[in-house]
């Protein structure tokens, strides 16, 4: 076994240590907060078209299908980075100060190897969804028509840790099971300033989240000619309650009003989601990908006093061009360009208006001669809600950068 992976543990303390958000978000007030829409992998600079994708040198992580893909006797490591910045708009930004953020995060460390030659596992901690806002409001007086300013701040975050198995099932033929454990932890608190009431009323709330969820892949594909490869892939991921443990705190000044641990259970309910994708690789050389994910956040039937969940979406167009040259028989890439578009209505309907999300990316990397090193950047240019009817909207840059690693997990050793 390579020493190499030793530096998984270490790496996993330094991800949960680091992974602070620091853009605010003012949508995810709502929910489990923004879900994440990004895998990190090398579909990134594609619009994140990767449902039907996979290699033998890099991970794709939205089709837990794909890794059996890789080469045989290695293993392989990726470890991603993000930089967000934003700038937002609209009638509620008051102060011109607060209507830019930025952040740098690690977002991804991931591991997979082929153990058989037909069965590769993979293991890995992402992102899942982030909590970021606060805002002014008032708070209405229960049994006056008077009302008090207060302030509203929530932070937090949930991470998808996972294990997938992947087998082949024929050459052209493959499926894949992930276990994703959800977990995280949200801070809500409310500030109520004196005036109306005597001292500084806090509340805070406490919400640790955790949940399985099960998701099965399968990728499909064929020689159309000589020319043209098809790849077709989905996937499809169960319900799910979210169970939390609730904790309430609430101080007048210094004096302790609530103290109420574990006051209640149920937190949120993930609808199903399924997803599909189609791929066509020209010479090799080119490759055309598309993707279409949908959940049905509906039926949960979930409303407040100016939102609603919708039925989310989303539609994720890529292409590729990979440059290849061939030594000794043996293909190798050079480096690889990327260009995508993506659209998403999603699951918050907000003062009447379902919000979307869209935007362009592009993609450049490639493997480091005589090394096992290799290099994905991606960038990605969005924009998400709009200023209509008193809403904020989000323009945002992200860059992405991915090291991925791999080396030979063992050789078999032929004796006389």
């Amino acid at each position: 076994m390579n020493k190499s992976i030793y530096i998984i543990p270490f790496l996993f303390l330094v991800f949960l240590k680091t992974n602070a958000q620091n853009n605010n978000s003012p949508y995810s007030i709502i929910g489990i907060g923004d879900i994440e829409k990004s895998n990190f992998d090398r579909s990134t600079g594609m619009g994140s078209a990767g449902l039907a994708l996979n290699s033998n040198r890099f991970l794709y992580q939205a089709n837990p299908a794909s890794f059996v893909s890789l080469d045989n006797q290695f293993f392989y490591f990726d470890v991603s980075s993000r930089y967000k910045s934003v700038n937002y708009s609209g009638a509620p930004i008051v102060d011109p100060t607060q209507a830019t953020s930025s952040d740098l995060q690690f977002r991804k460390i991931a591991a997979a190897v082929k153990l058989k030659k037909r069965w590769a596992i993979s293991v890995g901690l992402l992102p899942y969804s982030t909590v970021n806002y606060s805002f002014i409001g008032s708070k209405s007086i229960l049994g006056t028509n008077s009302s008090a300013s207060a302030y509203y701040t929530g932070v937090g975050s949930t991470n998808k840790l996972y294990i997938t198995n992947s087998f082949a099932i024929t050459k052209d033929l493959s499926v894949g099971i992930e276990f994703d454990d959800i977990f995280g932890q949200i801070k809500e608190t409310e500030t109520i300033a004196p005036g109306i009431v005597d001292n500084t009323l806090v509340t805070n709330r406490n919400i640790l989240i955790g949940k399985s969820l099960f998701k099965a892949g399968l990728q499909y594909g064929f020689n159309l000619n000589k020319k043209v490869r098809i790849k077709m892939g989905g996937t499809i991921t169960q319900k799910a309650s979210i169970n939390a443990d609730y904790t309430l705190l609430v101080t007048d000044g210094t004096t302790t009003v609530v103290n109420n641990e574990n006051y209640k259970k149920q937190f949120f309910t993930l609808p199903a989601t399924y997803a599909g994708g189609i791929a066509a690789i020209f010479n090799n050389s080119i490759t055309v990908a598309a993707d279409y994910t949908t959940q049905n956040w509906a039926a949960n039937n979930t409303s407040g006093l100016s939102y609603s969940l919708v039925d989310s979406r989303k539609f994720a167009l890529g292409a590729e061009y990979s440059n290849k040259v061939t030594y000794f028989n043996q293909t190798l890439e050079k480096y690889y360009l990327q260009t995508g578009v993506f659209y998403a209505d999603s699951y918050l309907k907000i003062n009447g208006i379902q919000l979307k999300n869209y935007g362009l990316s592009f993609g450049v990397g490639g493997q480091l001669k005589r090394s096992g090193l290799g290099l994905q950047l991606a960038l990605e240019l969005g924009l998400n809600g709009t200023t209509d009817n008193n809403l904020i909207k989000e323009r945002y840059t992200q860059f992405n950068f991915t090291i991925s690693y791999r080396d030979l997990w063992f050789i078999k050793r032929k004796y006389d």
